[in-house]
């Protein structure tokens, strides 16, 4: 409790001083390069400053994944308004969440390359609760209107969305590619779709 109270307090100024120099350091270095002493010195804060606030340099970094992630949430929630055809949200998660990641290359480093996932799964961010829910109950929309694969739990179908489009940007960041991952959105969504569609209601 003591630190979501410091959190809020915290100097705006400050913490975009601190986010930028989460986003740099942790996007060019390995995770374990990086500590709190880092950070200070990149920022010009003070160490005493940055320990008020945040307990450690896990918690900083994962608070403000989180406020990505949730910035992420939403621009779905923004872009899937209005549609109502189960197919074609599906298309538009996966084409928001590569657009995403392509406008913010050092968000996608930290988020599928930096973080260290074990370490990330103790943190209660990791849940992504309102991302993960929106999804899910349309992958279970789809299920019970037959439209995707009965057979299948929705929150594997998550898992495969997530797992494909994840190594995606992955690949994406590792080679370094000048072209955009959106600008293959209609082969990338045609194999996860092929992946979680109702094989009955296939051609």
């Amino acid at each position: 409790m003591g630190e979501t109270i410091a959190r809020k307090v915290l100097d705006p100024e400050v913490k975009l001083k601190l986010e930028k120099a989460v986003k740099e350091l942790f996007s060019e270095k390995d995770f374990h390069q990086v500590n709190m002493r880092c950070i200070a010195q990149k920022t010009g804060i003070g160490l005493n400053t940055i320990y008020l606030h945040y307990e450690s340099k896990e918690k900083l970094l994962f608070s403000f994944v989180d406020e990505w992630i949730r910035t992420l949430n939403n621009r779905l929630e923004e872009h899937l308004q209005g549609l109502e055809d189960v197919k074609e949200k599906v298309r538009k998660i996966v084409w928001v969440i590569l657009d995403f990641y392509e406008r913010n290359p050092d968000i996608g480093t930290i988020v599928v390359m930096t973080v260290p996932f074990k370490t990330w799964m103790t943190d209660e961010t990791f849940k992504q609760r309102d991302l993960a829910s929106r999804v899910i109950s349309l992958l279970k929309e789809g299920r019970d209107k037959a439209i995707l694969n009965p057979d299948i739990p929705a929150d594997f179908m998550f898992d495969v969305l997530f797992g494909v489009i994840h190594r995606i940007v992955y690949i994406w960041l590792y080679l370094k590619k000048n072209d955009k991952m959106t600008s293959n959105i209609n082969m990338y969504f045609s194999v996860i779709w092929r992946a979680i569609e109702n094989p009955e209601n296939k051609i």
